[in-house]
C-alpha cells in the first residue's frame, strides 16, 4: 500500500476525497489486523476508525506519506492492545468479583447449615431416649427397619417413637419451621 503524494498532500490540507481515498485503502487490512488480537469486527472497526479519526486531527503535523503510513498501523495497533489489556482486565474483574460473591455465598449457606444443625442437635438431645434414636438413626440416613433392628424393637413400634419425636420437635421448633420440614423431608425419604 502506497499513499501518492497528491492524495497525501490533499489528505493534510482537509481534502475528504482523499480522506476517503486513504481510508478505503487501509481500512479493511487494518481491520484485519486488529482482528488477529482476538477482538471481534465491531470492536475491531471501532479502533481502525478511532485511530483514522485521530489521525485526521493531527494531519497537518504529517511529514510524509511514509509516516502517515508508519502512524496508521503503530496507532492502530496501540489501540489495539490498549483496547485487548482494558477487556481482559475488565473479564478479571468480573471473575474477581464473582468469584468473592460465590465465596460468600458459599460461606454464609455453611453459616446457615452449621446454625440449623446446632439447632436440630439442641432439640433432638431434649428428645426421649427412644424417640433420639430412631431421629438420629433417620437423619443418618437409615431405614425404619434398620432402626428397629438395631434397637430390638418392631418396625411400628419405630414408627411410632417417630411420629412422637417429630411431634415434640415440632413444639420444640414452633419458631423455626424450616427444620421440621427438614427433618419430615429426609425420614420420609428413607421409608
Amino acid at each position: 500500500m502506497i499513499i501518492s503524494e497528491k492524495d497525501f498532500q490533499q489528505f493534510v490540507k482537509g481534502d475528504e476525497k482523499s480522506f476517503e481515498t486513504i481510508f478505503c485503502q487501509y481500512y479493511k487490512t487494518l481491520v484485519s489486523y486488529v482482528m488477529r488480537h482476538d477482538l471481534v469486527a465491531m470492536e475491531a472497526e471501532d479502533i481502525v476508525i478511532e485511530t483514522f479519526h485521530h489521525i485526521w486531527q493531527i494531519r497537518e503535523d504529517l511529514k510524509s506519506p511514509a509516516a502517515l503510513h508508519s502512524l496508521l498501523f503503530t496507532a492502530t495497533r496501540n489501540r489495539t492492545l490498549n483496547v485487548a489489556r482494558n477487556l481482559k482486565n475488565r473479564q478479571k474483574i468480573i471473575n474477581e468479583n464473582y468469584s468473592e460473591q460465590e465465596e460468600t455465598e458459599e460461606v454464609y449457606d455453611y453459616l446457615i447449615e452449621e446454625e440449623m444443625s446446632r439447632l436440630l442437635d439442641e432439640a433432638v438431645s431434649q428428645l426421649p431416649k427412644q424417640c433420639e434414636l430412631v431421629i438420629v438413626g433417620l437423619l443418618a440416613g437409615k431405614t425404619l427397619q434398620e432402626i428397629a433392628g438395631e434397637m430390638q424393637i418392631s418396625v411400628n413400634t419405630a414408627k411410632t417413637y417417630k411420629l412422637r419425636a417429630i411431634q415434640s420437635l415440632r413444639k420444640l421448633l414452633k419458631d423455626i419451621p424450616f427444620l421440621v420440614l427438614l427433618i419430615l423431608i429426609r425420614s420420609n425419604r428413607k421409608n
